[in-house]
């Protein structure tokens, strides 16, 4: 895995990273124009909500001296790919936790990346994803930490794709009830799922469409799971069912088994055991299609560790990425 450290304006950022790439070649595949059409009908929602980000596609797409309508188009239609298979856990005890193995199609391993972001006027976050601008999951400096996995939807219609809504989440938002209301109030081009925690170990997951957006909690339990189906009531008629990987429900109640066995309870090393498990299918290895898991993460909002393993955590060790904890004590002084 990359691991990219970009501060400064948006802009800033976004021109440093784009020089890099540009040192190795990047160029943009081609686009037909019907998802040039898309992405600009999605631009509008970006606009409307996380303006700022534009000014990093333009920042990146200036560095790496490429066109920033097509950077643009490329990466406001991602999304529609299918076979993802991610698992997502949360829970409160005796800390606010998070886990979430990242699934996808073993070709996507060599764009995985864990990038530090410290822009100049929202908060700073550490987190992991296969596209240079946005992110798949992460913390944030407020002690806010957020993951996300897919869900078929129904249909599909202009608006922001997980990348950039968990990118707005983590500069934004500095805690649960913010993040729920922003997410809220977007409209979405991808179905997800979106799972939070914050430090004072409040916790939810927003089930998002394009059609519609509802809220799911269950504080009774002590614990959150999410994988790549929707569970709240409300959500199962814009989901497309046919096109559910046949091992969502499977992945679902394997966690929800395990942290309900060990009384709501979950360290570091329960964790990681979750993650590991094969039984359930939360370690993915499926060789058929060449899909697994690319990383798999787990963060502590108090303290802001943030564990990262590159590959299958069955066989990689975890490291701890020190990067935000080191930047946040650099700011403070």
């Amino acid at each position: 895995m990359y691991h990219p450290s970009l501060s400064g304006t948006y802009y800033e950022m976004g021109f440093k990273y784009g020089e890099i790439l540009k040192r190795v070649g990047y160029k943009l595949p081609e686009l037909p124009d019907e998802m040039k059409n898309f992405a600009k009908e999605c631009e509008k929602e970006v606009k409307r909500v996380f303006p700022e980000i534009l000014e990093e596609f333009q920042g990146f797409a200036d560095g790496c001296v490429i066109s920033c309508d097509d950077l643009k188009a490329f990466i406001f239609t991602l999304g529609a790919e299918k076979h993802e298979a991610c698992s997502i856990f949360t829970a409160s005890s005796p800390e606010p936790i998070i886990g979430r193995n990242y699934d996808f199609y073993y070709k996507y391993k060599k764009y995985a990346e864990t990038c530090l972001t410290m822009p100049k006027s929202a908060y700073w976050s550490i987190g992991n994803s296969t596209i240079f601008i946005g992110k798949e999951d992460g913390l944030n400096e407020a002690g806010l930490a957020i993951a996300m996995s897919t869900v078929r939807p129904r249909i599909f219609k202009p608006g922001i794709n997980w990348f950039i809504a968990l990118r707005a989440v983590l500069d934004k938002c500095s805690n649960v009830a913010e993040a729920v209301e922003f997410l809220s109030n977007v409209k979405f081009s991808t179905g997800n799922n979106y799972l939070l925690v914050d430090e004072s170990g409040d916790m939810a997951v927003v089930e998002a469409s394009p059609e519609k957006v509802r809220v799911r909690r269950k504080p009774g339990e002590g614990f959150l799971a999410a994988t790549n189906h929707f569970m709240h009531p409300e959500m199962k008629n814009v989901e497309n069912v046919k096109e559910r990987p046949p091992t969502s429900i499977r992945r679902y109640k394997s966690i929800s088994e395990i942290l309900g066995a060990r009384g709501r309870k979950v360290d570091v090393e329960l964790a990681k055991k979750i993650l590991s498990d094969h039984r359930g299918f939360i370690c993915s290895h499926v060789k058929v299609i060449k899909l697994g898991t690319l990383w798999s993460f787990i963060a502590f909002p108090i303290s802001k560790t943030v564990l990262v393993a590159s590959g299958h955590p069955c066989k990689a060790h975890y490291k701890e990425d020190k990067r935000l904890k080191q930047a946040l004590i650099r700011k403070s002084k």
